[in-house]
């Protein structure tokens, strides 16, 4: 993997904290920028989505290069790192100005709103409709407002899945294919959720019916889980959509609740049934500690994902979080800022440069099915690039490859659910956490804190944490954090109406 060369850790980390304390008013950078056509090259950060580093960067690199020169006449340099180590590097290369061009960034990585406060992003609306106009007309616009800072947009989204389902993870596909056929005949792991609703089932009492069954028949591990995921739970199942500050910092929406009120998460009587729920399943002998289980939480169901072990159990939904969940943005220090826009569009556009990044080079990162071009056969073991769970980054996974078992029509479904499913009047709204910077600092400690231990049953007495948990909160500020979101939220949807 290729590494910036850093010169001192302590001077980076000093560099970070005045870039930080010094940077101008937001809006000021630069908006306009022009192609002068010359030969360039872009220097591009990449997530590479697998536990070791990617060892052939360079393979990858020539064959793109091939392209880009013809294209946009342009090579590239990429610096790759997985997603534990992603946003520290980029950051530290932030911090001391290293010249980039374009890397990924998203509410938690890389953080979005955190850069564009720093003036590490350049704004993109004169960029975007110039230089990516297929990017910028095929998203929608309320889409795009949901990317803007005080007005404009730093980072172009990329196109995926954007609606979110709750699902769980059931491990081995021969299990809950035998638990489906048995008990619930005809029912596929994507339309689970629909007989639950039919039979008036909730998806925690299949959860507990499941893991009984396992135990019972002394299959996989026995009847186990890890517990829950708080934030895939309480917003994809409950539908709290958590206005881009995620959910450890209090106050969400219920999208199925039309006035829009904002409330405490963890003060509402869904969070007190999951973590009731948790406690149950380890009075019950399903949590217990170690590494195997049978269900492990999931962030989101989508289609051709484990269809075999996944399980959806909602419907889907929009959230805020999710439109600008996965974007490029182009760093405040590149020399040639429409060049990298113009390869942001070609990662959206053109098949070739996005199978590349995702997938490496034909016969000697995959080998394709001979019977389908556009199929991918098996990858190459050991062969030192396998970028294929990060195509959700690399500008459009419209155009990826399929992958081995993935369905024929897997982007067909997903675009469908995309056109389907109904934006909230959420989708658009930002909010400016400046007046409660502190205060929402002082919660995420209390929530970092109560949070994780909560969902996986570890304290004792769960009914006093549960209260001394929530006082905690109280005294960190989330009352003022709540009435200054639904002050904000209240103007915006008043706006939207003028």
């Amino acid at each position: 993997m290729k590494k910036i060369s850093w010169f001192f850790v302590a001077v980076l980390m000093l560099s970070l904290v005045l870039s930080v304390s010094s940077c101008g008013q937001v809006g000021d950078l630069q908006e306009v920028f022009e192609d002068d056509g010359e030969p360039y090259e872009i220097v591009y950060y990449m997530v590479y989505n697998d536990a070791n580093p990617p060892q052939d960067i360079t393979t990858v690199e020539n064959a793109l290069n091939k392209i880009l020169k013809k294209e946009i006449n342009s090579t590239i340099d990429i610096y790759a790192y997985t997603l534990a180590e992603y946003t520290s590097k980029v950051s530290g290369a932030i911090a001391a100005t290293v010249k980039f061009d374009v890397c990924f960034t998203s509410p938690e990585i890389n953080p979005y709103i955190t850069n564009v406060q720093r003036e590490a992003f350049l704004p993109l609306d004169y960029l975007l409709p110039t230089y990516a106009p297929e990017t910028w007309a095929g998203i929608d616009q309320n889409m795009w407002d949901q990317a803007r800072v005080n007005g404009k947009i730093y980072g172009s989204i990329n196109e995926q899945i954007y609606p979110r389902s709750f699902g769980l993870d059931f491990r081995t596909s021969l299990h809950i294919g035998d638990y489906l056929n048995e008990f619930y005949p005809g029912t596929k792991t994507d339309n689970v959720y629909q007989v639950l609703e039919e039979q008036g089932k909730s998806a925690f009492e299949f959860v507990t019916e499941y893991l009984t069954w396992m135990k019972e028949t002394n299959r996989g591990a026995g009847g186990r889980i890890s517990g829950l995921d708080t934030e895939s739970t309480l917003q994809n199942l409950y539908g709290f959509d958590n206005l881009c500050t995620g959910i450890s910092t209090p106050g969400v929406v219920n999208i199925n609740d039309d006035t829009y009120t904002v409330v405490n998460q963890f003060e509402t009587e869904e969070y007190e049934e999951m973590i009731d729920q948790v406690y149950e399943w380890k009075e019950a002998g399903f949590l217990k500690s170690g590494s195997a289980y049978d269900i492990t939480p999931e962030s989101n169901w989508k289609p051709g994902y484990r269809q075999d072990t996944c399980v959806k159990l909602s419907d889907p939904h929009y959230f805020t979080s999710y439109i600008i969940g996965t974007m490029n943005a182009i760093s405040s220090t590149s020399e040639n800022p429409a060049r990298a826009m113009k390869f942001i569009e070609l990662m959206r556009t053109n098949p070739e440069v996005h199978n590349l990044l995702q997938f490496g080079v034909e016969d000697v990162h995959y080998i394709k099915d001979p019977e389908n071009s556009n199929r991918i056969l098996q990858y190459v073991d050991g062969s030192g690039y396998n970028n294929a769970q990060f195509g959700w980054g690399l500008g459009s996974e419209f155009i990826s490859l399929l992958q081995p078992r993935q369905p024929d029509d897997v982007w067909e479904q997903v675009k469908q659910i995309n056109a389907e499913t109904p934006m909230t009047g959420l989708i658009g709204f930002n909010f400016d956490a400046t007046s409660v910077k502190q205060k929402i600092a002082d919660c995420r400690a209390v929530t970092n804190e109560y949070m994780s231990a909560l969902a996986s049953a570890e304290f004792v007495d769960k009914d006093a944490k549960l209260e001394e948990f929530r006082q905690r909160l109280k005294a960190a500020g989330a009352d003022e954090i709540i009435a200054e979101k639904q002050r904000q939220l209240n103007e915006y949807l008043a706006s939207k109406q003028k």
